[in-house]
């Protein structure tokens, strides 16, 4: 009998050892992409509201993520970040955060003086925190900065995004972004993500730290341009029945800001598309009087890439 329950137990450690799915840290690097914007590229953020991953346990990172797809351990972000992840996601995504380096190593590494002195001015951004012009804001731009850092994550501490599929929102009128932070929060625009962030806040806190973004300098776009999304910008197509995007977003792409139309210069070129998209297939619909999904829905994909590489160009 104790011969019997040896062999089973070998047996059952060998089909769970078979079971076990190796990671590739190659593979994670790619799939991370998606991770960074809450905890950093390497597994690294300095904003206290997330973990940072480098250095963590392979095993315990993978547990996670299968126990936020399965609801064992229950998160609004993390939830839809983890419901597509297959085992093998996973365990990339595990082996990749496993071997990079914990915030202690990496100190260690800046106080070494062999090490080559890091330029002062690298990364560095100028943030506005008061304005003489606020009285025009409905928030308090001081406030606003302050309440901005849960946001820095995704869209960057200036409001200049570096991730490609979440929007920049420097420079983007106040009203505009306080329409689509109460938006959010009502349910009238839809996003996994965003509906935890603006889940506590107050009308007051929308307002102010619209009014930080609205102050800060979006940098240039760096798209390379079309003449194929210059005209339907400018022209629209009459056989199409396409209106001209100019009439509401102005000239430069600077948007109108008391009509509560945004700015679309410079701004990221995968946020755009992913917006015109949702758009055409009323997956979103806080427009004015279904203004942008009457467009969107005439619009082929090459049209929505042409005009993308246009707007998201603008300097």
């Amino acid at each position: 009998m104790k011969k019997i329950i040896f062999s089973l137990l070998l047996t059952m450690g060998a089909i769970h050892t078979a079971s076990a799915v190796e990671g590739n840290a190659d593979a994670g690097k790619t799939k991370a992409a998606m991770c960074g914007a809450c905890h950093g590229a390497t597994g690294l953020n300095p904003s206290p509201t997330y973990p940072n991953l480098a250095g963590q346990k392979a095993a315990y990172i993978a547990k996670q993520l299968a126990d936020f797809k399965s609801g064992a351990r229950t998160d609004m972000m993390m939830a839809p970040m983890a419901a597509n992840l297959s085992e093998q996601d996973m365990a990339d995504l595990a082996a990749y955060f496993s071997v990079q380096k914990r915030v202690s190593e990496q100190a260690a590494a800046s106080d070494d003086s062999s090490a080559p002195a890091a330029t002062a001015s690298a990364g560095s951004v100028a943030i506005v925190t008061s304005t003489s012009a606020k009285a025009i804001y409905a928030g308090d731009v001081k406030s606003g900065h302050e309440k901005s850092a849960m946001c820095a994550s995704c869209h960057g501490a200036d409001g200049n995004s570096l991730i490609a599929m979440y929007p920049k929102l420097a420079g983007q009128s106040a009203n505009y972004i306080a329409k689509q932070l109460a938006d959010f929060k009502s349910g009238n625009r839809v996003d996994p993500v965003m509906v935890g962030m603006v889940a506590a806040l107050s009308a007051q806190d929308m307002n102010d730290l619209a009014a930080y973004f609205a102050v800060q300098t979006p940098t240039a776009g760096q798209a390379e341009g079309s003449d194929i999304g210059h005209k339907l910008y400018f022209g629209g197509d009459v056989n199409k029945g396409i209106t001209a995007c100019v009439a509401c977003h102005g000239v430069k792409g600077k948007g109108m800001a008391q009509a509560g139309f945004p700015a679309l210069a410079g701004q990221n070129a995968a946020y755009l598309k992913k917006q015109i998209a949702s758009f055409r297939d009323g997956s979103r619909g806080n427009d004015r009087n279904s203004m942008m999904r009457n467009i969107a829905i005439k619009l082929s994909d090459n049209d929505i890439d042409e005009l993308v590489k246009y707007m998201s160009s603008l300097k």
